[in-house]
Order: structure tokens, then C-alpha cells, then sequence
């Protein structure tokens, strides 16, 4: 089962907004993590709206590949590069076009649950990347994401996410099946929301991807617990924060 990003695609922007702070957060740990200076080649693995992609391009100065298998979603990230700094693919992340050793550096956000193959994504992921390369993964494990707001008021959603997503565990054993070395998983907490009506709006337009995957009964009887909740406490940190696992690899050097 998986999201329709066809349709998601018209409202994914407004739905999952990323903050100025969250960005600079983020784009500091791909500098530091990676290593990458100015003008690193740099594939965004299932860029989306170009979110990252655009930063990564804009403010680190990467030479930006953003690759995506949704026509939709790339039409979008389109149209916000008006100055076309980033190279557009349309590319299925297990069997990618791009050549061996054509890219510094992969990031990937929140891709690999919607794969069939994560394994298969990673091992493509360590065939593009040049020998010393750094592979940079960004998602909510599980453990993470079981209790958090649209985990809990959506059970159904639990139901989904269990069979899809991935521990931080796991995701360290497919980098090593992979042949990355250095291997390393830190925990990042993001404020997310600055107040708990703007979460819940945020879950009206269904901004995490499960919540278009339950069924509308499932849905409107989330959203009416999730109403009376932000109503009695609607400045719980817990609706405000999220945590997400960042996991780093890095490709064998050539004489290894």
C-alpha cells in the first residue's frame, strides 16, 4: 500500500511547510556530516517539491540533482526554480540512470518507506556515489514515530506504518549489506509547529503521508479526538515537536 503522490502533490507544500529554522538545522548537519564543500555534486533521492533540494543549492552552494518518481511532484519543485539552479530527474530511486561515481553526496528524506526495495534503493545509492562518498538518510524510525501526534489519534495509521517503516536498526544493516562503512545514527528533535491549531490544521490536509491511506471514517474520527485535544492543551509541547533519526554512511575508498 502505498501514498498517491499524484494527488498529494497539489496541496504537499502547504501541508508540510518547512520552517527557516528547521532548514538552516538541517542544512547544517548535511554540511557537517558530509564533509561536502561548495560545488559537491549532491543527489536529492526522492526530492519531492524540491524542499531540500533548493537549499542544498541555494545556500550551500551543491551542485543539486533532484530525483524523483512522481511527475507531479517534480512539476512543482519546478516551478519554484525560476532560476533553475538544480537539475530536475525523473528517476526510480532502485534503478537509477545515473552513471557510477556520479555524485559526492545522496540525501534522502523520509523516501525509503515508500520503496519496495530499500535495500535496493541503497545499494543504487552506493553505485552512484564516488569512492569515499557519504549517503545521508533522514526519516522517523519507528520507535519514534509510534507515539507521536497522527500516530495516535489515527490508529489505523499504526497499522500501515508497521509493515513500512523502518527502525534506525534496521536502516544501519541495509548500509552495511551496501558495503557503506562508518556507519553512524543520531537522534534530531524539530519543532515542527509553533502551536497545536497549526498541527491540527496540518492534519486536516492530511500533511503526513499515512493519513491519505486510512479510510475517511478512520480519518474524521482522528481529526474530531485531535480537535478536543488542541482544545483542552493547545500548547503541549507534544504537538508542537518531532523527532526524526539521521543516519550517515560512507563508501568504501577506491583502494579498500
Amino acid at each position: 500500500m502505498k501514498a498517491d503522490y499524484s494527488k498529494i502533490a497539489s496541496y504537499y507544500d502547504e501541508a508540510r511547510s518547512l520552517s527557516e529554522q528547521n532548514v538552516v538545522i538541517w542544512l547544517k548537519l548535511i554540511a557537517d556530516r558530509s564533509g561536502a564543500h561548495k560545488g559537491a555534486r549532491v543527489l536529492d533521492l526522492g526530492c519531492g517539491t524540491g524542499r531540500f533540494s533548493l537549499p542544498m543549492a541555494n545556500w550551500l552552494g551543491f551542485n543539486v540533482t533532484g530525483a524523483d518518481s512522481s511527475e507531479e511532484m517534480l512539476a512543482k519543485a519546478k516551478q519554484k526554480d525560476s532560476d533553475a539552479i538544480v537539475n530536475w530527474e525523473h528517476e526510480n530511486a532502485s534503478s537509477l540512470t545515473f552513471p557510477e561515481g556520479s555524485f559526492d553526496v545522496v540525501f534522502m528524506s523520509h523516501l525509503l518507506h515508500h520503496v519496495d526495495s530499500p535495500l535496493a534503493v541503497i545499494e543504487e545509492s552506493e553505485r552512484v556515489l564516488v569512492p569515499s562518498g557519504v549517503i545521508l538518510i533522514r526519516y522517523g524510525a519507528m520507535d519514534q514515530i509510534r507515539n507521536d501526534v497522527e500516530h495516535t489519534f489515527f490508529p489505523q495509521a499504526i497499522q500501515i506504518d508497521e509493515t513500512r517503516a523502518h527502525s534506525r536498526q534496521l536502516t544501519e544493516k541495509w548500509l552495511v549489506e551496501a558495503g557503506f562503512i562508518g556507519i553512524s545514527s543520531e537522534e534530531i528533535e524539530q519543532q515542527t509547529y509553533q502551536t497545536g491549531i497549526a498541527r491540527l490544521n496540518a492534519a486536516r490536509t492530511k500533511s503526513t503521508s499515512v493519513l491519505s491511506m486510512i479510510s475517511e471514517e478512520s480519518f474524521a474520527i482522528g481529526i474530531r479526538r485531535l480537535e478536543e485535544y488542541v482544545d483542552k492543551k493547545p500548547d503541549d509541547e507534544w504537538l508542537l515537536f518531532d523527532r526524526m533519526t539521521f543516519t550517515v554512511g560512507r563508501k568504501r575508498a577506491a583502494n579498500a
